[in-house]
Order: C-alpha cells, then sequence, then structure tokens
C-alpha cells in the first residue's frame, strides 16, 4: 500500500512540475514585452526566476505550505519552517522581481492570501524544517519540497496506516541500512528516495522487538 502511494505522489510531483514549467513559460512570454523595455532603461537589479521552481497561488505547493502550518493547537501542527523565509516575486505589472521575506506562519498565510492568479513566485532554497525535538530537515529543491509537505500533510491526517514511534504521531519507524530507526515525517521524503533499500516501518528481522 505504501508503495502505491509513493510511486502515486512520484507521478503527482512529475504533473505538477511540468504544469508548473507549462505556465512559466507562458509567463515568460507575456513578460518578454517588459523585458525588451526595460533593456532600452536605465539597468535594474538583474534577478531571474528559475523555471523550474516558479509557482502561482494556484500551485500544489501553496496549497500544502497552508495545511502545513494551519492549526490552533501548536502540537497538533504538522510542520513547523525555520523563518525568515525568503522568496522571489513578480508581481503582475510590475518591471522587477522583488524579494519578500516572511518571518511567521501567519504572515506566511497572509503572504499567499494576497497574491493574484497572476503572480509569480520562487523560493530561495534551502528551506529548513523543524521537528518536534528541534531536528532540522534541510529541503534543497521545489520537488523535494512538495513531497516531503504532502507525506506530513497525510500523516497527520492519518491519510497513510504509518508505524508511529512517538505519542503525537510526529515520528515514524523506518528500516534504514537493515536497521530500525526513528524518523521525523519530516525525514520520510528523504530516506525513501534518497536509499533505495530503504523502507516505513520496522526491519522485517526485528520483528516486534523494538
Amino acid at each position: 500500500m505504501q508503495g502505491r502511494y509513493f510511486y502515486r505522489l512520484k507521478n503527482e510531483i512529475m504533473k505538477t512540475t511540468i504544469m508548473n514549467i507549462r505556465f512559466d513559460f507562458l509567463g515568460y512570454l507575456l513578460f518578454l514585452p517588459f523585458l525588451l523595455f526595460c533593456s532600452c532603461q536605465e539597468s535594474i537589479e538583474e534577478i531571474s526566476l528559475d523555471a523550474e521552481v516558479v509557482i502561482n497561488q494556484d500551485s500544489k505547493i501553496v496549497t500544502l505550505m497552508k495545511s502545513a502550518v494551519k492549526s490552533d493547537d501548536d502540537d497538533d501542527q504538522c510542520i513547523k519552517f525555520k523563518y525568515p523565509l525568503g522568496f522571489y516575486v513578480y508581481y503582475t505589472g510590475s518591471i522587477s522581481i522583488e524579494t519578500v521575506i516572511i518571518n511567521n506562519d501567519d504572515e506566511l498565510i497572509a503572504f499567499f492570501d494576497e497574491l493574484s492568479n497572476t503572480d509569480q513566485l520562487n523560493f530561495d532554497f534551502p528551506i529548513e524544517l523543524i521537528d518536534t525535538d528541534g531536528e532540522v530537515t534541510p529541503i534543497d529543491n521545489l520537488d523535494e519540497l512538495v513531497g516531503t509537505l504532502q507525506v506530513a500533510v497525510d500523516a497527520c491526517r492519518g491519510e497513510v496506516d504509518y508505524d508511529f514511534c512517538d505519542d503525537k504521531n510526529k515520528k515514524v519507524y523506518i528500516c534504514h541500512k537493515g536497521q530500525t530507526i526513528c524518523v521525523s515525517i519530516n525525514a520520510i521524503w528523504g530516506h525513501i528516495n534518497n536509499h533505495e533499500d530503504d523502507y516505513i516501518g520496522k526491519c522485517e528481522d526485528d520483528g516486534d522487538d523494538d
């Protein structure tokens, strides 16, 4: 079941990335007249939006980030971001790209809610996630961020049958290089994608001893 879940998740992320690139290509075509105009005017600071990580208000990653931090109880929050977070934003009608710094969850949600459907942005990677013990998980690109947040949000909602190893359901048993370890939900995606022999759950040889 979990294998199918991760296979489906990878396909969804690939589709999301393709859609983002298509949207970005159209955005650059629309933005081209502004670039031509600016080339004839006083030079401005050159900051380009990476085609692989440009998103807008309707992107999946925006929904996931808002879901990850929305909670009335701090202990129930799926994921905690290490602030400040940096974004590069092209606001519709602007002739330059702005840098936006976000300092807390409320600012993050307000920032996303105030975007228009045609504004474009990307992240100032790396982004760092913090687990319940204060351990930091670095995230280096959009695919990794989407996958990590999707797994964490699904775990918080109880949509995947994980073998949790803490009383807050924020850590999971993983078989890593033949040994059972207990990792944050922030680290599940990284383990499964970076170590082909890793899998969710206790190692088969461990049985119920751990």
